[in-house]
Parts: structure tokens; sequence; C-alpha cells
């Protein structure tokens, strides 16, 4: 007995989302599924965040995203920020902790002097899989922001 199936293949139109560097597979399916769900938009910033990330126990870091679609149609990752608490005279305060600007061609990293983005390379490939293994985890809530074209 063949039994037929009533769901509709939806097709999607080919989306391409760069950077100056390699892309982790999984991380391009976790950004396209958003920007699919906002497809007339210029750019979406994705403000990543865990509710027991403290200054006094850590935890998951705070990440934003900023990705925005070029006259081609393009998607490009502007950048990708991590950012952690540092203690001041003045108690704590929330900085970047790991920064990848890929519009200005440059990465950071807390304590050392920002330098081209090609030398985040590896720093990048690892912090891709493990923000992706941590929202699998169901580890973050996702504040989106959309800016209409």
């Amino acid at each position: 007995m063949k039994i037929k199936s009533n769901r509709l293949k939806r097709k999607t139109p080919h989306l391409t989302i760069t950077c100056d560097l390699p892309i982790f597979k999984p991380f391009i399916t976790l950004l396209a599924n958003v920007i699919e769900r906002h497809p007339k938009v210029f750019s979406i910033t994705l403000n990543y965040s865990n509710a027991d990330y403290t200054a006094e126990t850590g935890g998951y870091r705070p990440v934003e995203i900023r990705l925005e679609r070029k006259q081609d149609n393009r998607w490009y990752i502007c950048y990708v920020t991590e950012f952690t608490y540092t203690f001041t005279p003045y108690g704590h305060e929330s900085t970047y902790a790991i920064d990848f600007d890929f519009s200005l061609g440059l990465g950071y990293q807390l304590g050392m002097t920002s330098e081209p983005i090609a030398a985040y390379g590896p720093l990048f490939s690892l912090w891709q899989r493990n923000f992706c293994r941590y929202h699998s985890y169901d580890t973050y809530q996702c504040k989106t922001s959309i800016e209409e074209a």
C-alpha cells in the first residue's frame, strides 16, 4: 500500500552568507533560519543571552551578530561579538571579550591589540563550533532586531 503525502515541498530561494573567514555549516544554517523568517529586511542584529550569566558566576557569555543584505542580495556577516564582564574600580562592566569585525577587517581579544581578521581564522572556527553546540542545548534566548530596506 502506497501512502501519499499532502505536504508541499517548500522551495527556498538560494541564500548566500559570506564573511572574510571560513564559515561552519551549522553556523550558516543557524543564521539562514533567521534570515528566512525576515525575507524583506536590510539588516538583522541578533542578541543572544543566557539569564544565568553573571559577573560573579560566569556562564555562557552574551553574543551579538549583525548581518546585512548587500545589493547583490547576498548576506554579509558584519560582526560577531562576544561580551564578558570585567572588574573596574566602579564595579562590573560589560566589555568585548572577542570581536570578529568583518566590516573593518579586524579581530580583537580582550587584553590584546586588534589584528587583521585573517589572523583570527582558527579562533573563529573554534568559536563557531562552540556557539553552535551551546545553541543546540537551548542555552540562549535570542532577541532579533531588524532594519527595513
